[in-house]
């Protein structure tokens, strides 16, 4: 089997109401579609979102890359040479993200050609993923309603908050979903807001609530407020942000910055992906599958990545972003049924496009 060709088709999502985190909001989502297409018919497809104020990725400069660079490197490849293609990627610096929607995009393709869904390619460990839900920024009461009726629909049971505006309302906030959800996986996201004594005193408000752990309190450029918010916070750190790659995880990792990591397969790709999941272990850091803002597509590929090994089905996955959609462009959305993805037996990430769907949300026309 040989590469054919590889092609792009940017689109955008709307949400069904903005998200608000600590530096904005969000109404709408930006991907690319990958697909890697081959001489024997099989078609290989993955999502780049364009998240360009964290990576520095557009819609535009993901196509551009793999039109210009990308795309006549791979063309004439067995694209079961994945650990090969992605030395020919490193090549290139930075683009991390489609580099990433690549590399995903090829295990679908082997995952089609050998009729195995990707979870078993990559380690086979359960075909389900207990899911957490991220509430964006509001009112207080607001938060709790939102939390209490994903849990009344879908069965959630875990939940990531957003703080980082107000102290007096996050407080707030922890306090109406904890007293909504008293059994509940509660944790934070800081999204970089707080110095080093607000990181402190805020961790201090959450655990009151009970709430497991708070990803990036603190700027990822302050290693020495990182360190010490790690070492005398209340609860545990989650690295995210400061932990896009895997030179980041190390340093994060060594400097005692973090207790557990974030995955996000749409930044590091399946490849990259499991070399994190093995510098966590190392370390004894505690892995997770986070959310890229991703559409159902994503979803999948960061489902099948969490249920393969059991180090990332041991805590739930921030995996019900779909849920926060307006439209999609599958034809059908994964299912979230008490609170878990169930991924099914087809090959690959088991991605049915929908054609006019995709042709009503695409932005290159």
């Amino acid at each position: 089997m040989k590469i054919t060709a590889i092609t792009t088709v940017p689109f955008s999502l709307p949400l069904r109401r903005a998200i608000g985190f600590a530096h904005g909001s969000m109404a709408t989502t930006e991907h690319v579609l990958v697909e890697i297409h081959t001489d024997e018919g099989l078609i290989g497809r993955a999502e780049a979102p364009s998240r360009a104020y964290l990576y520095g990725e557009s819609q535009v400069s993901m196509v551009e890359a793999v039109h210009l660079w990308f795309a006549p490197l791979l063309v004439g490849l067995d694209p079961f040479r994945t650990d090969t293609i992605r030395g020919i990627l490193e090549r290139t610096a930075n683009n991390n993200t489609i580099k990433g929607a690549i590399d995903i995009a090829l295990h679908d393709l082997i995952g089609q050609a050998v009729g195995q869904p990707c979870y078993k390619l990559l380690g086979g460990h359960t075909d389900r993923v207990r899911v957490t839900y991220v509430c964006g920024y509001s009112a207080p009461q607001e938060m709790a309603d939102e939390c209490a009726q994903v849990h009344e629909s879908h069965g959630v049971t875990a939940f990531k908050v957003k703080v980082g505006v107000d102290p007096h309302k996050d407080a707030a906030a922890l306090a109406a979903i904890r007293g909504r959800l008293p059994d509940a996986l509660i944790y934070v996201d800081g999204n970089e807001a707080f110095s080093e004594k607000d990181a402190l005193n805020m961790l201090a408000m959450a655990a009151e609530q009970r709430v497991a752990w708070a990803e990036e309190p603190c700027p990822a450029a302050d290693t020495v407020a990182r360190r010490r918010v790690a070492e005398h916070g209340a609860i545990p750190i989650l690295g995210d942000d400061s932990c896009r790659t895997l030179s980041e995880v190390t340093r994060e990792a060594v400097n005692g910055a973090i207790h557990l990591v974030s995955i996000k397969v749409a930044r590091t790709g399946y490849r990259l992906s499991r070399d994190i999941l093995g510098l966590a272990a190392a370390h004894g850091i505690r892995p997770l599958v986070g959310s890229q803002g991703d559409s159902g597509m994503g979803i999948l590929a960061g489902a099948h990545f969490c249920a393969a090994h059991r180090a990332t089905s041991a805590l739930p996955a921030e995996l019900s972003f779909h849920l926060n959609l307006a439209a999609d462009i599958l034809v059908e959305p994964p299912p979230i049924i008490n609170g878990e993805l169930l991924l099914g037996k087809g090959s690959g990430l088991g991605l049915v496009v929908d054609p006019d769907k995709l042709g009503r949300y695409r932005v290159d026309r």
